[in-house]
């Protein structure tokens, strides 16, 4: 279980004094690495070869594989990233794409029993829940084999949640989602040492 927050806003603190080092550049065969001169923390290197593109560094390893071209793949003007999609085009990695989350295990059972609880008396209601709270949404915490056990411990009268092994209660991990940004940020890099826009390069591939 993860409990760190906004990749986006570590990422640009770990890597604020990256220097770009193009150690290939042949073609669709590249190797860039960034890295702040004297200081491992947070480097990384993007590594394309022809249907494949590498993020290996101090964030675990992530390989994709898609298209010919990875870095148009991943290529993003506004600097967005789109981990669902990009998730599924994994072709090895060292960690997790998506880990565990007791906020979505919590948020995912709790939307569950008031769509169930939906038209009952107020206090009838409000008593449902509180057990619900005690003797499920209080193991959250506790990781995920804990809390599926006591959602599937669970008995109550007006609350019968069924097919819970079909609930997804994971999120995006810190680390892939650190690693997304690190590519779109140095793609960006790589086409302005180019001198190219991210829409120029497209056009000319």
């Amino acid at each position: 279980m993860e409990t760190r927050n906004d990749p986006k806003s570590h990422f640009a603190a770990d890597t604020a004094g990256h220097q770009m080092t193009v150690l290939l550049d042949q073609g669709l065969y590249r190797h860039l690495r960034f890295a702040t001169p004297g200081n491992s923390i947070g480097w990384y290197e993007l590594i394309t070869t022809p249907n494949l593109l590498t993020i290996n560094g101090d964030m675990g390893t992530f390989m994709f594989s898609r298209m010919e071209d990875m870095l148009r793949f991943f290529e993003r003007p506004d600097g967005s990233i789109n981990p669902g999609y990009w998730a599924e085009k994994i072709h090895a990695s060292s960690g997790p794409a998506a880990v565990y989350s007791a906020k979505v295990f919590t948020d995912t059972v709790r939307d569950a029993a008031i769509d169930q609880l939906d038209g009952v008396d107020e206090a009838l209601h409000g008593q449902a829940l509180s057990v619900l709270e005690e003797e499920v949404l209080n193991y959250a915490a506790e990781g995920e084999e804990e809390a599926r056990s006591a959602l599937d411990r669970f008995s109550h009268d007006l609350l019968e949640l069924t097919d819970t092994w079909e609930y997804n209660f994971t999120n995006h991990s810190f680390r892939y989602l650190w690693n997304l940004h690190a590519i779109v940020r140095g793609i960006t890099r790589y086409r302005a040492l180019a001198g190219q826009s991210l829409e120029e390069a497209a056009e000319a591939a």
